[in-house]
């Protein structure tokens, strides 16, 4: 087998969508190995590096930060290829959850770096602005279809009372489930919402992180911990489910990591920010994809910081102009050729 032979059939599937595109001119053979069906499926298993974070400031288009523009870059990142102005509501393994801006009651799937989407019917439910819904896909090198699931936390008008509605993309088709949520006062999401081994998870303005587990149907609550500061994310850290919070002042940053589905208090350090300059910056955690990084957006700085030796680096800038850490919504991003099917 010869080195072209060897790159093609062991390498590529590694390799971030962006790269993947640029080499299809290398030959007629490789354009045909890489727009295949199957290239889309492997790489959408083994490739899952962190890329960027789609993010969205009030009533305007999505922007993308990305980590590396050379690498990770997509064509479009307002998204302005989907054919009405949308909201951007929760990604995963690299597909985007979108809600349509006007009508609320819209959802489009899509690939920003194919630019490959989808618009799904209509649930039974009004998802209104309240309504919280977050997007579930695992890729499995044992099925070549991208099965995803949409799990969606409808709050009722006047009712101390939440249902449950699932999409599943196999069937096409949403369903009411039979389970639902009663709060004694009434009950809203924040942005923050992560997805993981098969739970959905929403925090909720009591500081409480409502699950769902998408297979028995069922859900827990979970309370935040008094002393964690707000504006935390939740994430996964060495297979288990994590609320992450940061505070910074005259460049120190106190970060506290709490784990388990107790959430009791793991990890606290305190790092220098010797690049920002102000007392008091504007700064947000950002949610992550990789198992022991935490990531820090602090005025237009990406800051990574690795709980495996301490160190805290600049991975990334916001383009000159940008509005940095104020942005309403954040969404970590994969470069991948997945299919939306």
């Amino acid at each position: 087998m010869g080195i072209k032979d060897v790159v093609s059939h062991i390498v590529l599937p590694f390799l971030p969508a962006k790269t993947l595109v640029r080499f299809r001119s290398v030959s007629k053979d490789w354009d045909r190995r890489i727009t295949s069906p199957f290239l889309a499926h492997q790489q959408s298993y083994f490739f899952n590096n962190l890329s960027g974070f789609f993010c969205q400031y009030y009533n305007s288009n999505p922007t993308f930060l990305t980590l590396d523009d050379h690498a990770y870059g997509v064509p479009t990142p307002s998204l302005t290829f989907l054919p009405e102005p949308v909201d951007i509501i929760s990604s995963c393994s690299g597909l985007l959850l979108c809600q349509e801006r006007a009508r609320r009651n819209s959802y489009y799937i899509c690939n920003p770096a194919t630019e490959e989407w989808r618009e799904l019917p209509e649930p039974e439910l009004y998802h209104g602005i309240e309504a919280a819904t977050i997007l579930a896909f695992e890729p499995s090198p044992l099925n070549m279809s991208a099965d995803y699931y949409l799990i969606s936390a409808v709050p009722m008008l006047d009712q101390p009372v939440i249902f449950f509605e699932l999409y599943t993309s196999e069937t096409n088709s949403w369903r009411v489930l039979a389970t639902t949520f009663v709060e004694s006062g009434h009950l809203t999401f924040t942005s923050t919402r992560f997805y993981m081994n098969g739970i959905a998870y929403w925090e909720t303005t009591a500081r409480k992180v409502l699950a769902f587990g998408l297979k028995n149907e069922a859900y827990e609550v979970i309370s935040l911990p008094p002393d964690a500061p707000t504006g935390g994310v939740l994430s996964q850290i060495q297979g288990e489910l994590c609320y992450i919070s940061a505070s910074i002042f005259s460049g120190n940053c106190s970060i506290k990591i709490y784990a388990g589905m107790d959430l009791r208090l793991m990890h606290v350090t305190n790092v220098t920010l010797d690049q920002v300059p102000d007392r008091f910056p504007r700064y947000r955690v950002l949610p992550c994809l990789e198992g022991s990084v935490v990531m820090i957006l602090v005025e237009s700085l990406i800051c990574s910081y690795r709980l495996s030796d301490g160190e805290i680096e600049v991975v990334g800038r916001v383009e000159e102009g940008g509005r940095g850490a104020v942005a309403d919504n954040y969404l970590p991003y994969v470069n991948s050729l997945v299919r939306v099917g």
